[in-house]
């Protein structure tokens, strides 16, 4: 395993909060040592921000997949759309060099539709699979379906976009999948984290994760799952000031409240 340092991710353009990076850092040695190991898959890499932190998790004999159309044509005039929009700089060149800047060697990389991924990694050996791709209701059926059929049964998915106003169709997805049996165990501002199997493990380990920290948390019953729901407690503008600043106006403003 290669070391990946916060800043390392941080330098990476692309999208990954706080709480999600520290969610992975449990949760991805946490299906290691559970299901005695088992491979890995991101479907949707944009530029190699989370990528590169779930290849540091790599074992031993452990294979890390990653699937993404990289601009590539589509053929989908929605799907052609979305990427245009959204992504219109990605290319497949922009996050190999990203990941190999770190790791020196590529993971298992695939270029195409995210649901083909099947066609090459292999099923029933997964212990982590995270959904980071299209955001249209149609593909996230499929990539939800998909992550399934790659995943050990006590395997975990983890769903990119589940809330966001722009993103519907992942919503929609997401808790449809629940009537097929999906059981989400913890929900943070961007991430669901879920499983089709037994979620007790990994709601103890992000139970001990969270009692150590600062964030805020609650419990919520959904459709009979219990649910940890997690957000930041650290107010939106100490999120642009250096760590080292920080003390120096705790400093400040405990003096500003006592005079």
């Amino acid at each position: 395993m290669t070391t990946v340092t916060n800043a390392q991710i941080a330098a990476i353009p692309g999208w990954f909060g706080r709480i999600d990076v520290a969610a992975f850092r449990v949760l991805l040695p946490e299906t290691a040592d559970h299901l005695c190991g088992g491979d890995l898959a991101e479907l949707g890499v944009y530029k190699g921000k989370s990528a590169v932190l779930i290849g540091s998790y790599l074992q031993r004999g452990e294979i890390l997949t990653v699937i993404d159309l990289f601009g590539a044509d589509t053929g989908d005039i929605a799907n052609g759309r979305e990427n245009h929009e959204q992504y219109p700089e990605l290319t497949r060149m922009h996050f190999e060099r990203e990941y190999k800047a770190i790791h020196g060697v590529l993971p298992v990389v695939i270029q195409d539709f995210s649901s083909a991924i099947s066609e090459h990694a292999s099923h029933g050996s997964h212990r982590f699979v995270h959904i980071d791709a299209s955001h249209l209701y149609k593909n996230v059926v499929r990539d939800i379906a998909v992550a399934r059929l790659l995943l050990k049964p006590d395997g975990v998915v983890v769903l990119d976009d589940y809330r966001n106003g722009h993103t519907p169709g992942v919503a929609a997805a997401a808790w449809q999948a629940m009537s097929a049996g999906l059981h989400p165990f913890l929900l943070t501002p961007m991430k669901m984290y879920a499983t089709w199997g037994d979620a007790t493990p990994w709601k103890k380990a992000i139970d001990t994760w969270l009692k150590t920290g600062t964030d805020g948390y609650e419990r919520q019953i959904i459709c009979d799952d219990e649910v940890i729901r997690v957000w930041s407690n650290t107010p939106k503008i100490a999120r642009f000031i250096p760590p080292a600043a920080m003390p120096t106006l705790r400093m400040l403003r405990a003096r500003f409240r006592n005079s």
